[in-house]
């Protein structure tokens, strides 16, 4: 092999390790293109996401100013912070709900949850008041998890007791009106009273004495 030769090989050869170079080079550049793209894609859809969230959390805190009282309202703060520390803070609706309708916000146990606490009725102040049935609302929600019942028998159960997430659990899963009715009857002997309230109007203004089978619609009104 003459000297000629020789340098066009040794020519080529560097040529073909260049090109492999340039190839190397340009498949990291457009690996890293690609991740840049994606991680651009993944924190844009974080930035969508939490505009939605904020936005939904907005209109939900509108909503709520709109149904609930101003008195209601004061404890909001701290109905979310008893909330998140049972790890119920999705539910911070139906609490301010059923404190509209327990009282309104204007007596000191706010919650009406003396009696939960196996004290007596109205034994406790506002922020007690708040983180004892922030706990007790927490221990239906536990059950859920074996007895496999909806959001409307939980509330009535604030109201009627833990047995009710027994009974709707027996009766389909799903609570209603005439299944309240029914408990409340069981649970009452049959013994009725007047109630004059406009969400019992459809109903002839009655109720059995046993808690109050008009719960669920009652706390209805106040959620968002």
């Amino acid at each position: 092999m003459d000297n000629r030769e020789r340098r066009r090989r040794s020519i080529r050869r560097r040529r073909e390790q260049e090109l492999r170079i340039q190839y190397i080079a340009l498949a990291v550049a457009a690996a890293l293109l690609v991740l840049l793209m994606c991680t651009g894609i993944v924190r844009w859809r974080e930035r969508v996401a939490e505009k939605k969230r904020l936005e939904e959390e907005l209109a939900l805190q509108e909503r709520e100013e709109e149904l609930l009282s101003d008195s209601v309202l004061q404890y909001e703060d701290l109905v979310k912070y008893y909330a998140e520390e049972e790890g119920i803070y999705e539910y911070v609706p139906v609490l301010l709900a059923i404190m509209e309708v327990e009282t309104k916000g204007e007596r000191d146990d706010v919650m009406q949850s003396s009696e939960s606490a196996g004290l007596e009725p109205n034994s406790l102040g506002p922020e007690e008041s708040i983180a004892q049935a922030c706990d007790y609302f927490r221990g239906l929600v536990d059950r859920t998890e074996d007895l496999d019942v909806d959001l409307n028998t939980i509330i009535q159960a604030y109201n009627y007791g833990p047995g009710y997430m027994y009974y709707i659990a027996e009766n389909g899963g799903v609570h209603s009106f005439d299944l309240a009715v029914e408990y409340a009857k069981e649970m009452s002997g049959g013994r009725t009273a007047k109630y004059t309230h406009y969400i019992a109007d459809f109903n002839g203004n009655w109720m059995y004495l046993y808690g109050n089978m008009y719960y669920v619609m009652l706390v209805e009104q106040y959620l968002p």
